[in-house]
């Protein structure tokens, strides 16, 4: 079909397996893949089609009231490089190549030449171009090579014990770097199997595969893992084939740890630490690290990486104990794409990533995070960190998640929420909470204002979005001011 070694193909479905196998074979003959949210509304696809400068996609099926295909066709119009909309579909339309096409085309292919091309690809060849979400502006692409990815595939699996043996419950986002990295190619390079039981996060089916299939590992975010274990159809005695894991993309409370390897029995289940610059993971628990290990850090450095913390003000090393920026150096991106600015500011002159996480690293090597720069509240003055103030709302038995967030105030710079979800048939109250956290937590780093909710504005990958908590706040707080 023309795609050739350095060009960029978009993938825009769900979870389906044909996602994966367009994966694989870009990648074995040099093109890159440039997946993208299959939630992303039409003006952002543009800009990462446009920006990436890609020569063709594929998209899924879509919803009943909305058309992929179609809204790809209307914007090839308006993108130049845009030349070939392939669809995963039998039904073909005008102007698109269908999967059936696609597949029967490439059986007309010269394996000798098939073999010459894929020969031609280079570890270090740009493998990937993936956006990050673009919370505070537009998405940044993080250009990866193959030599980075499988690399931190491999040293994490290694972390985790992953065997051809194992089963992966698969139903994290494939667009994300945690689904297509993490789990789908580190398990295929361990020769595990996958099992995929939704086209997006679907508790009940989710929990069906797990017994069925006999899941051996799970990976998911703590909001994602809480509405699994908080659904009315969770039974704890179909879990017993599931021993291991990871649980990552925000911090993981100690009554959520303590409940998934003391009372389910997913007793070897690591805390991982990545981003998408780092090629994914940078930190990771043991398995048989104790308890508390795997939720007051995010581990150790894997074999591939160093760490160290610096000052955020000076840039210099800090000793162990003392909190400053987590900075990380093995297999890093190998830059935003044309965007060599927020390359250079990234990384600096000695090759540090600098992740805007704050943290600190004990004598052993265990880093734990005590926020994120941009997330630091300041109140008067005084700097608050939302995690510490979360585990201690954490302490009440009746509550499944704490959000802790700031907001714009007129006078005191930053003002502090505290929004609760409660278990299911909890009778806990705003005020409970509010005395809870009077009573452990100094004055000036209460929170002042709370509130019990639902649930939580998230993103597709299992992310809660502060942003959009604090302009929630804001906006009934204060009125918008």
């Amino acid at each position: 079909m023309g795609i050739k070694g350095g060009d960029k193909v978009a993938l825009w479905a769900s979870n389906i397996p044909e996602w994966m196998i367009s994966m694989l074979a870009l990648a074995d003959i040099g093109a890159i893949i440039v997946p993208i949210d299959p939630g992303a509304q039409r003006e952002d696809l543009q800009f990462v089609l446009e920006q990436s400068e890609c020569v063709a996609i594929i998209v899924g099926t879509g919803s009943e009231d909305e058309d992929y295909a179609d809204t790809a066709l209307y914007l090839r119009e308006n993108i130049p490089s845009l030349e070939r909309i392939f669809v995963v579909d039998d039904e073909s339309k005008p102007e698109t190549i269908t999967w059936a096409e696609l597949t029967t085309a490439g059986e007309d292919v010269d394996p000798g030449e098939l073999q010459r091309v894929k020969d031609g690809v280079s570890p270090e060849d740009p493998v990937a171009v993936m956006y990050t979400s673009g919370t505070t502006g537009k998405p940044k692409g993080v250009v990866l090579d193959h030599l980075g990815l499988i690399n931190k595939s491999m040293f994490s699996t290694e972390r985790q014990g992953i065997t051809h043996e194992d089963r992966l419950c698969l139903f994290f986002p494939l667009f994300h770097m945690f689904g297509n990295t993490c789990i789908a190619l580190a398990g295929l390079l361990r020769g595990s199997a996958l099992i995929m039981p939704c086209l997006s996060f679907d508790p009940s089916k989710i929990l069906q595969a797990i017994d069925k299939e006999e899941c051996t590992a799970i990976y998911a975010s703590p909001s994602m893992l809480i509405s699994l274990l908080d659904h009315p159809e969770f039974d704890e005695k179909r879990w017993k084939g599931v021993l291991r894991g990871i649980i990552g993309g925000s911090p993981c409370p100690m009554e959520l740890m303590r409940r998934v390897v003391e009372e389910i029995g997913v007793s070897d289940i690591t805390v991982g630490y990545g981003i998408t610059e780092t090629c994914s993971w940078i930190t990771m628990t043991r398995p048989d690290d104790p308890i508390e290990l795997r939720v007051s850090t995010i581990g150790t450095p894997l074999r591939c990486n160093q760490v160290k913390i610096v000052d955020p003000a000076t840039g210099e090393d800090l000793p162990p104990g003392s909190q400053g920026e987590l900075c990380t150096k093995g297999f890093l991106m190998k830059g935003y794409y044309k965007m060599p600015a927020a390359t250079a500011a990234a990384i600096d002159q000695e090759g540090w990533f600098h992740t805007g996480d704050l943290g600190e690293m004990d004598g052993e090597g265990y880093v734990r995070i005590t926020g994120r720069l941009k997330d630091v509240i300041v109140r008067d003055g005084i700097e608050i960190y939302p995690v510490e103030v979360e585990e201690v709302i954490y302490r009440l038995p009746g509550v499944s998640e704490a959000q802790v967030f700031g907001f714009p105030h007129p006078e005191k710079g930053q003002e502090v929420a505290a929004w609760i979800r409660v278990k299911e048939g909890s009778l806990l109250s705003v005020e409970d909470v509010a005395v809870h956290v009077k009573k452990h937590l100094a004055h000036e780093r209460q929170p002042h204002y709370f509130k019990v909710v639902s649930d939580f504005p998230m993103t597709r990958s299992g992310k809660v979005q502060r942003f959009r908590l604090g302009e929630l706040a804001q906006e009934e707080y204060l009125g918008g001011e």
